[in-house]
This record gives C-alpha cells, structure tokens and sequence, in this order.
C-alpha cells in the first residue's frame, strides 16, 4: 500500500464502508441485522470488519456452515462472538430464536465519515446491549492512512460488563508473538496486530467448549483457524480497546504458532 491512495465508498442502504489502498481493502460494517420482521439468514455482526491484501484474506467473516442438524454450529456462526467485533456479557447483539429467526434486532448507523489532509476518520455505532441491564451502547471508530489502521471501541453504559473483542484470521494466516502484538502472515503478505494496554491477544484455536476458532469457506465445510481474543471486565465507562493494524511491518518473524495443518469439525 505504501504510496497508494487511500479512497473510501459508502453503501447506506446495505450498511457497509470499503477502503482500498493499492490491493489491500477494508471493509466496515455499520447496517442492520436483516430483513424485517424475521430478520432471516441475518448475522449479528455489527460494527465487524475484514481486511485482504493483495487477495488474500486476513481479517475474515468466518462463513455460514450449515443450516441445519448442527444447531450449535448454527448458533456460533451466526452469533457476535463469530465477528470481529465485540460481545458484551457473552450475549449476541440480537436474540436467536431459532436457527433462522432473530428478535431484539439492534439498529447500527454511521455517525462520521470524513477525510482530513489523506487521513480518513469513520465511526459507527449500535444499541443492541441496550437489552442488557444495566444496558449498554458500543461505539466503534476507526482512523485509517496510507499503511496504517487503527480501531478504537468505547461503551457507553452503567455497570460491570464482560467485554470479549475478536478477530477471526484467515485459515492460512499464521500469527506469532512479536513487541507486544502479533505479527500475521499469510503467505507473502502480512500485517502487525497489536492491543494498547492489559490483558492483551491471546491465540484460539479450533477450540469446542465454548466454540471459537472456526471457519466455514463454503456451504458444508468447516475447519479450525486462528482468533485474536481479548476479554476485558469493568465498567461500562471504562473499559475500552485500542487496536494498531500495521499494514507494513518492519518487525522480524518469530515462530508462527499453529503453522500445522487445519482440521474439519462439526
């Protein structure tokens, strides 16, 4: 990316904002949960994101799966823990009745999109922990130049809440501990990941009690890949998560951890 220009669109309608940068695109999602009033085939993924680089997938939405005869594969990959967003007291931002109908649907909406001297600021928010009590807002900003990314979450709310911030990898995108944060590669291309404060990122797995770590490529099949996990507990008001992506990264490698193959699970 780095001497690219950095360009933005915005689809109101569908509740998406995309950032290309040479060939790497970041996308932003701030729309609603579905169609109304079943709110069917709908993901509580709001205020997600994903990133690729030349191609390739990095940041990803973890798919679908299966529709049926696995309903807790079903829930997981529907729900907000399956996003790279942030859930909220181990709660979806909506309520799943069943494997396709949703209540409690939350509304999302941009609140900022402006690009100052090549810099480009967007923010987004959404009210579906207003269910909660005491209830909460998540409010996302993200700030993006030539080579660079940063994600700020804060909430809104009174209190103690248990935050749970993900980003799911890409199946062949390998993550190793390096100053701080992770260095992620996928093949050529790679990417430096790191959380301001404490605790930090840890890597999952394929892990199936609770299930985290999946991903689904097309209808039918699943396999193990990699989260960036970071649980944090407090107030509302207080707690909240600072993200540096470094789309260039002068670091050297450590040893990536999970670098064997992929296994299926369901």
């Amino acid at each position: 990316m780095k001497t690219e220009l950095l360009t933005w669109h915005s689809f109101p309608s569908s509740g998406y904002t995309v950032l290309r940068s040479g060939e790497t695109v970041f996308t932003f999602d701030h729309g609603p949960l579905g169609k109304p009033p079943l709110y069917n085939h709908g993901h509580a993924d709001a205020l997600s994101i994903t990133l690729s680089l030349n191609g390739r997938g990095i940041l990803v939405d973890p798919g679908t799966y299966r529709y049926n005869q696995v309903p807790e594969w079903r829930r997981y990959f529907k729900g907000t823990r399956a996003h790279n967003t942030v859930t909220i007291d181990g709660q979806d931002q909506a309520v799943q009745e069943t494997g396709f109908i949703w209540s409690r649907p939350f509304k999302a909406r941009l609140l900022q999109l402006m690009n100052r001297n090549g810099t480009l600021f967007f923010e987004a928010i959404h009210n579906g922990y207003e269910r909660l009590r005491p209830k909460v807002i998540h409010r996302r900003k993200i700030e993006a130049r030539p080579g660079e990314i940063r994600i700020g979450d804060v909430f809104f709310g009174k209190g103690t809440h248990r935050f749970e911030l993900n980003f799911h990898l890409h199946p062949e995108a390998f993550p190793s501990p390096q100053d701080g944060g992770w260095l992620i590669r996928c093949g050529p291309e790679k990417i430096f990941l790191r959380l301001e404060g404490d605790p930090g990122l840890e890597a999952i797995r394929g892990q199936s009690d609770p299930i985290l770590g999946w991903y689904s490529p097309r209808y039918g099949e699943n396999q193990e890949t990699t989260v960036l996990r970071c649980i944090r507990q407090g107030a509302a008001g207080t707690v909240t998560f600072s993200t540096l992506i470094d789309l260039h990264p002068r670091v050297a490698g450590g040893i990536p951890l999970f670098q064997e193959d992929s296994k299926t699970g369901g």
